[in-house]
C-alpha cells in the first residue's frame, strides 16, 4: 500500500501527538509507502510557525523527520484541480503522481472529491479504522 499524507496529518502528528503519531508509525511497520511533496513541507513549517506559533526549529525538525521516513515527490503539471480550493491541487496532483492507494486529509474540499481516479481521500479517522480493519493497529 502507499499512502500520502495531507499537511493537516503532519501538523496533528507534531502538535497533538498520539493519535497522528500512532497511524503514521504503524504505516512504516506495515512497510507501507509514504510520499510527501515539497508542497507538504513547505506548508508544514508555514502553518507551524506562523498560524501555531512554533519555533522555526520544531518546524524544522518535523520537516526532517518526515523527510527520512517519506518518498518526496514533486507533481508535474496536469489537468487534476480541486476547484473549491485550489491552494489543495498540489496535494491533489502530488497524491496522483505518486500513484497512492490514500490520501489522508481532513481538508473538506478534498474530502468531497472520494473517490477520485481510484485514489481514496479518507479522513484521518477513517484511515484509523483501515489500519485497525488491515490488523495493523488494534482497535
Amino acid at each position: 500500500m502507499k499512502i500520502f499524507f495531507d499537511t493537516n496529518v503532519y501538523v496533528a502528528e507534531a502538535l497533538l501527538g498520539e493519535a497522528a503519531e500512532e497511524m503514521i508509525a504503524a504505516t512504516e511497520r506495515a512497510s507501507w509507502r509514504v510520499y510527501v511533496s515539497t508542497n507538504v513541507l513547505d506548508e508544514l513549517e508555514r502553518v507551524m510557525t506562523q498560524e501555531l506559533g512554533c519555533s522555526a526549529r520544531l518546524a524544522a525538525l518535523s520537516r526532517r523527520r518526515i523527510v527520512r521516513r517519506s518518498s518526496v515527490i514533486e507533481p508535474g503539471a496536469s489537468r487534476h484541480d480541486v476547484p473549491k480550493d485550489t491552494k489543495d491541487t498540489p496535494i491533489l496532483r502530488a497524491a496522483l503522481d505518486a500513484g497512492v492507494d490514500y490520501l489522508a486529509t481532513n481538508d473538506r474540499h478534498l474530502l468531497d472529491l472520494n473517490p477520485y481516479e481510484g485514489l481514496r481521500i479518507v479522513s484521518m479517522t477513517e484511515y484509523h479504522d483501515i489500519l485497525v480493519a488491515e490488523g495493523i493497529i488494534l482497535s
